[in-house]
């Protein structure tokens, strides 16, 4: 294997686990420290987003303002911080707090059928053979998660499901709305932006100096590693991953996030799951690679 497609795996993996491992670290934070979402959001935005910015001052200083001079571009940015970024962000944190860190991360995996269903409404492109496959394995592998095999009854709450297609959601207008800024200016320096105007924002609503959670040295390194590992470094490692590989290798690893989030929970937490819980899993994981595989095969 070339050296530099080995460093392309190495980063996208290292970057998928450094998100998945923060799921755990976030509900840990949630159910023993009392430390709310909100609170949270604001202070790890807003430190991933300096911490990007100033990375990419370094890169490319003379790039970095450039999207704040074209007006539409700015409506864009905030667009995507706050509809995209923030709030799949922030519904992966309620999902996490009203359910667990695998199964959440387990249901983010559903933006990719909701992609699909968007792309069927608004732009009236049919599914392809594979990605019908995908969306009633997704469906299968969901209901099966929810109800831990007794299909008559959910296993997690209405609210835990209902955030979940939330989340699912949010992430599909994530990976659809920013398409434009990409094509224009670095996905380091929009990322950037977009993480500091939402780390603002969620800091207007709950101000990071305002019932501050008990702070000592476990609840502070759990903080600073959610900002700076499952936030900052996690979109550098995966940014960083596609210069030496191609999306739909990034995208199979990707599947790293939830087993590292059900390895953290079990090893961390001691939460158990039974084998039906872990065939809903992997049937959604599954998705992914068949809708990677079914974008590399020839026409």
């Amino acid at each position: 294997m070339p050296q530099q497609r080995k460093r392309g795996i190495y980063l996208a993996v290292l970057g998928s686990i450094f998100w998945g491992v923060q799921g755990p670290v976030s509900q840990w934070l949630f159910t023993d420290t009392g430390i709310k979402p909100e609170w949270l959001m604001g202070v790890k935005m807003g430190l991933s987003g300096l911490f990007l910015l100033a990375y990419a001052l370094i890169q490319q200083p003379k790039a970095v303002f450039k999207v704040w001079y074209q007006p539409r571009d700015v409506v864009r940015l905030l667009i995507f911080a706050v509809f995209g970024l923030s709030a799949v962000q922030y519904f992966y944190f309620l999902t996490i707090q009203a359910s667990n860190a695998p199964t959440t991360t387990i249901l983010q995996q559903l933006g990719t059928i909701m992609i699909i269903i968007i792309s069927l409404i608004v732009y009236r492109r049919a599914p392809s053979h594979a990605e019908l496959i995908a969306v009633i394995i997704a469906l299968l592998g969901t209901w099966l998660l929810v109800t831990k095999g007794q299909l008559t009854r959910l296993a997690i709450s209405q609210t835990a499901l209902g955030l979940g297609l939330y989340l699912g959601f949010s992430g599909a207008l994530n990976t659809l709305i920013p398409g434009k800024l990409f094509q224009k200016y670095a996905t380091l320096i929009i990322v950037g932006w977009a993480m500091l105007i939402g780390g603002l924002v969620f800091t207007i609503i709950h101000p990071f100096w305002i019932d501050v959670p008990p702070l000592n040295v476990a609840t502070i390194g759990s903080v600073l590693f959610i900002a700076l590992f499952g936030t900052a470094l996690a979109n550098l490692c995966f940014l960083g991953s596609l210069r030496y590989i191609t999306p739909t290798t990034a995208g199979l690893l990707n599947t790293f996030e939830p087993l590292a989030a059900t390895i953290g929970t079990v090893v961390f937490l001691k939460t158990s799951f039974n084998v039906w819980e872990v065939i809903g899993g992997l049937l959604v994981i599954s998705t992914v690679f068949i809708l990677s595989f079914a974008k590399v095969k020839p026409k």
